[in-house]
């Protein structure tokens, strides 16, 4: 109903009918009404309608009126909702497909054989929904697991603890259902059903009589959905603990390796010594489906095994749906809510992440490049131990690379450490329920003796973060060949660029300091990023943030812009489909002096100037004299005294708060610093200081103000709107252009986050037009990337499929969309933080290894050194032996 608003009941039963039951009005044989439809025919029809009925790999069926992007875009939007691998499963092939080709095959034939770098990907995130559910199983058996560990808004089990419990009453079905279709029933002679089956177990010793009580219990509550009957969350958990003593053994000590992960986490994978990717999951859906049709055939009957499957299968479903994003909602807190709802089941995953990452990006092919992003501890020993966890997964990597010989050579690997903008202390937020008017937020003052500003005690908890980081850099400077990049991602909207600008200087400053001494081996210097310019309110917003990064956070030598989906929006087609913005009062008078700003070249380069349109610049200033009159409200000064230039010379002095040389401080991310970053600014540098230290002074730490400053107005996004929004785009995209920064693009996270509806809509194709046209804007160079794979239910070389598909559908001829891919591809491996480790991939590893070891104390592991890592060719870097 949520997907369908606007619909009439009708429309939405006629929509049911056509799908659910294929078009097929048939009668019951009572000739009661129609057909009731079993739920293995509608899973079987599901999957053979979508995808082809071979083994090994398949496709995706195109039906013979519509194109293979039609089925392709369909099949697509099913998978948001339904896992992939059910379907797989479900195709009546023995055995069934294991993966589905909808990648082009000579696009990805290309990708591999010239390399592929994956340049945006958090690696919390980084794992599919198989191995994911795998770590789900060997999690639910760990005794420390909190009874509200799931906690989350909106569940469809409406809270944590009910769905925790839920799914361990899945877990233990599962291993039932194991158990009796391996041992319990016999295919070909008589059906022993799963209650018979069940009973000789009520005497047998090893089950003593409570355990056999809280097995029928789960059973019966979950067959027949009785939550009343559901056991204790303590009663549940001890029981899966019994089936699956592996779990607690792995939440001592997770597995090592991808394979020990198929081997061990899930039990039927454990009970039946299966050892390939999912396989315990494709066995009990293919084994499951084929005992109901035993059942069918035989006419036998077996109710609870049939409640009990689907039942699994069903939960199995809606925890998918509950860390996959549902489309149609756009924003990043929607985004935060699914992913914040991995937490702790993933931790079984916590070795081996990295390797995760690589086979996922790649789909199980190698790529040349993978970075991945994690965010820094509050201590240079967290980090260390994050940083040692991540290098020995990469051994593995290195282990498999060195027996799959491509010419790409050695894969490289690097880690971006990002700071995490979050909206307030105590997660009202991303608990959803969000105060009004940004109260309790970390934009509200505080009215502490002596007062503290804006933002105190954010800076406080990431400056502790980028002091750890900064610490292990100097302490360890040999890690600046793995710490390949600082970025800062999370929710775009809570924190302003001023207040990362002094954290970002303090890394940078320390990261050159460390690459200096000979113990970093020459290491390159650390490279800047950071998430703007995907969410926003007003497009202007949204420009604003990018034009903030781009002149303050990024350095001249370029750097990278994650998604800056502002810049790619065609600003009419978003006016139309919005039609007005409601804002808090202070984010538009920010706006409003941002664009002055580029029509008037205040304090920017010339080639940032952006061509006003006619009677805009009379609109923008009247407009912010009654805006800087309504939230500051100076008092001793008359509206003269804060003209543009007086706003726009504060917002250029807040963006360089404790940096040279308007700062006679240099940033050392201590809180003391930012709090009295006012005092240590040089006059002599500002421009009419007393007012804008009075201006800036007011908007960090009187309370009055920033209460006005939430006050929402109401903008209609007239034709003056618009013409605002393209100028100041078109001189963003010039400046962008001309630096060589390049966009981190990921197809699939920026339509869901932007609520694009299709791919014939993202920004990617006015971003870097496959066909450049002489009056279009200026083009961006872009890098793709998967972003949060679980999440968006994608991965690397499917983004690349998904520019494929968006750039055939607007129309371009397949040969324009081929070179159109190269060259992001290319610009992709350029615009890499990575850098190949010498002399050789392998060596790096084990010397980060034993540097991360000495840091914290730890004997070195005995690292045996392969005898495969030999020169074998010549690619990027080569094959050395260490």
């Amino acid at each position: 109903m949520q997907e369908a608003q606007g619909w009439s009941l009708d429309r939405i039963i006629a929509v049911r009918d056509f799908f659910w039951f294929g078009n097929n009005p048939g009668t019951d044989p009572s000739g009661r009404g129609p057909r009731p439809l079993k739920m293995r025919e509608y899973l079987r029809h599901l999957a053979h309608s979508h995808l082809e009925a071979r083994s090994g790999r398949t496709e995706v069926v195109r039906a013979s009126d519509s194109s293979a992007v039609d089925a392709i875009t369909h099949y697509r939007w099913l998978t948001f909702a339904i896992p992939e691998d059910l379907l797989l499963a479900a195709v009546d092939v023995d055995p069934p497909p294991t993966r589905v080709d909808i990648e082009p095959p000579l696009l990805v034939q290309r990708l591999m054989d010239v390399g592929v770098a994956e340049i945006h990907q958090h690696v919390s995130g980084g794992m599919d929904f198989p191995i994911m559910w795998a770590s789900v199983l060997a999690a639910l058996a760990d005794p420390c697991l909190p009874a509200h560990a799931l906690d989350s808004p909106s569940l469809p089990f409406r809270n944590g603890a009910r769905e925790l419990r839920w799914m361990l009453a899945c877990a233990i079905a599962r291993c039932v259902l194991c158990e009796f279709l391996a041992l319990g029933h016999r295919p070909g002679g008589e059906v022993a059903p799963l209650h018979r089956f069940l009973h000789r177990y009520d005497g047998a010793p090893a089950w003593i009589p409570s355990r056999r009580r809280v097995l029928a219990r789960a059973l019966t509550a979950l067959g027949w959905a009785r939550e009343a009957d559901l056991p204790s969350y303590k009663d549940l958990r001890e029981l899966y603990g019994d089936l699956h003593p592996e779990g607690i053994r792995i939440a001592r000590s997770p597995p090592d390796s991808m394979d020990e992960v198929w081997r061990t986490c899930d039990p039927i994978a454990r009970r039946l010594s299966l050892s390939g990717p999912n396989a315990g999951e494709r066995w009990l859906v293919h084994q499951g489906l084929r005992y109901l049709e035993l059942l069918e055939r035989s006419a036998a009957g077996d109710d609870l095994f049939r409640r009990l499957f689907w039942q699994v299968l069903r939960v199995r479903c809606l925890y998918y749906r509950t860390i996959v994003q549902r489309p149609m909602t756009a924003g990043l807190q929607w985004f935060i809510r699914f992913f914040g709802r991995l937490g702790l089941l993933r931790n079984p995953l916590r070795r081996v992440r990295p390797e995760v990452s690589y086979r996922v990006a790649g789909s199980n092919q190698a790529i040349a490049a993978l970075e991945v992003r994690t965010s820094s501890g509050d201590t240079p020993v967290q980090v260390a131990e994050e940083l040692q966890s991540l290098i020995r997964s990469w051994r593995h990597v290195l282990d498999a690379a060195g027996r799959h010989v491509t010419g790409l050579g050695e894969p490289e690997f690097g880690v971006v450490v990002h700071l995490i903008k979050s909206r307030d202390p105590e997660q009202y937020w991303s608990h959803g329920s969000p105060p009004a008017f940004g109260w309790r937020t970390y934009a509200q003052p505080r009215g502490d003796e002596p007062p503290t500003g804006r933002y105190l005690r954010y800076f406080a908890g990431q400056a502790a973060s980028a002091r750890a980081l900064s610490q292990l850099l100097r302490a360890v400077p040999r890690s600046l060949w793995l710490v390949r990049g600082l970025d800062v991602a999370n929710d775009e909207l809570s924190v302003p660029t001023w207040a990362l600008v002094p954290l970002y200087r303090f890394v940078q400053r320390e990261a050159a300091l460390a690459a200096q001494t000979p113990a970093s081996g020459g290491a390159p210097p650390l490279r800047l990023t950071a998430h703007v310019g995907e969410d926003f309110r007003h497009l202007q917003e949204g420009l604003r943030r990018i034009f903030e990064c781009i002149q303050y956070l990024l350095d001249r030598t370029g750097g990278r812009l994650g998604h800056a989906t502002a810049l790619g929006v065609e600003p009419r087609a978003w006016a139309e489909s919005v039609g007005s913005v409601l804002m808090p009062a202070e984010e538009r008078l920010w706006d409003l002096v941002f664009e002055w700003r580029l029509y008037t070249g205040y304090r920017i380069p010339p080639e940032l100037r952006a061509v006003a349109p006619a009677g805009r610049p009379e609109r923008v200033e009247n407009e912010l004299r009654a805006l800087v009159e309504e939230v500051f409200r100076p008092k001793g000064f008359t509206q003269r005294d804060f003209t543009p230039h007086h706003l726009a010379e504060a917002h250029h002095v807040l963006h360089q708060l404790l940096t040279p040389p308007l700062s006679w401080r240099s940033p050392d991310g201590s809180l003391d610093a930012f709090n009295r970053a006012l005092e240590t600014l040089d006059r002599r540098q500002i421009r009419a200081p007393e007012q804008v230290l009075k201006l800036l002074k007011d908007h960090r730490e009187r309370m009055d103000v920033f209460q006005r400053g939430q006050r929402l107005v109401d903008i209609t996004l007239d034709e003056s709107e618009v013409a605002a929004l393209y100028a100041t785009q078109d001189a963003l995209r010039r400046e962008v252009g001309q630096r060589g920064i390049v966009v981190e693009v990921n197809p699939t996270s920026n339509l869901l986050i932007g609520d694009l509806l299709d791919l014939r809509n993202h920004p990617i194709l006015r971003l870097f037009p496959p066909e450049h046209r002489a009056d279009g804007p200026p083009p961006v160079h872009i890098a793709v990337g998967s972003d949060d794979p679980i999440t968006f239910s994608t991965h690397l070389v499917r983004e690349y499929s998904l520019l494929h598909e968006a750039a055939l559908t607007a129309g371009y001829p397949d040969r324009v969309v081929h070179e159109w891919l190269a060259a992001i591809r290319q610009t992709s491996l350029d615009a890499r933080f990575t850098v190949a480790w010498r002399p050789g991939a392998y060596d790096m590893a084990c010397a980060l290894e034993e540097a991360f070891d000495d840091f914290l104390q730890q004997p070195r592991a005995n690292r045996r050194r392969t005898a495969h890592h030999t020169t074998v060719g010549a690619g990027r870097g080569g094959w050395h032996s260490p």
